[in-house]
């Protein structure tokens, strides 16, 4: 039985990782969600394509749009996604 190597990252892909890391905190969201109320408020046109995604099977698509449009946590994004379909 051969033993897996481990694979080392080139150093250049660790720093842009870390850069990566520290700017998409920082990067405010372009629709972010009332995080008193919990609730996300995004353009006609957005909720279609987020409806159409769904539809087609594509709700872990969806899930990630609503996270960089709103910044909202994981949780709030898979509630929002599961109203668009029920609405």
């Amino acid at each position: 039985m051969r033993k897996r190597q481990q694979r080392t990252e080139h150093p250049i892909l660790q720093y842009l990782e870390k850069e990566f890391e520290r700017l998409r905190d920082k990067t405010p969201a372009p629709f972010p969600y009332d995080s008193e109320t919990n609730e996300i408020h995004l353009p006609y046109e957005i909720e279609s394509e987020l409806r159409h995604l769904v539809l087609t099977g594509r709700k872990i698509e969806a899930m990630r749009r609503v996270l960089q449009l709103t910044g909202a946590s994981l949780r709030i994004a898979k509630d929002y996604v599961d109203s668009l379909v029920e609405a």
